[in-house]
């Protein structure tokens, strides 16, 4: 699990964000990207990369891979009331309205796996969102999704970021 608390801040000035992820954490060029941004945001908010297992060995029988998946999801999710599911039938937001999700306080992300999640995840999860009807490599939507993240915070806190 990827973690980086905050430390120049009181834990009333932070908020929690927890990025549920299925799959497998990397080591390579991404990942010291993912590094990066967790670093950056670090200042605004406690933020946790946790990755939940795939199941690789159903990967012919794509509705019992979702189910496993999402069952994992469920449970981790479960904790959380504030869940974001990052789906491409979801809503397109501007990186300003990602930045008033930002004010919800404890927030968990989902991604599902590469099969996507099934029902039961879509219909627990308090928003759905998309960056795109295109799709992502995972390994690089969760560099974009933690760039979101630094965005939206540098555009709440009105830092010169954003443009």
């Amino acid at each position: 699990m990827h973690t980086r608390k905050n430390i120049n801040h009181t834990k009333a000035e932070c908020m929690g964000i927890m990025i549920l992820t299925v799959g497998k954490r990397q080591s390579d060029e991404l990942s010291a990207q993912i590094e990066e941004y967790l670093k950056r945001i670090s200042p605004f908010a406690v933020i946790k990369v946790k990755y939940i297992k795939d199941s690789g060995e159903l990967k012919d029988d794509r509705k019992s891979t979702m189910k496993q998946e999402s069952e994992r999801l469920l449970e981790e999710m479960s904790g959380y009331r504030n869940t974001v599911l990052l789906d491409r039938e979801g809503e397109s937001i501007s990186s300003e309205d990602f930045a008033g999700l930002l004010g919800t306080d404890p927030l968990c992300f989902i991604i599902g796996g590469s099969f996507g999640v099934d029902e039961r995840v879509k219909k627990s999860a308090w928003k759905k969102i998309s960056f795109s009807e295109m799709t992502f490599p995972h390994k690089l939507f969760r560099v974009m999704l933690l760039e979101q993240i630094y965005r939206g915070f540098t555009i709440r806190k009105k830092m010169r970021y954003h443009k």
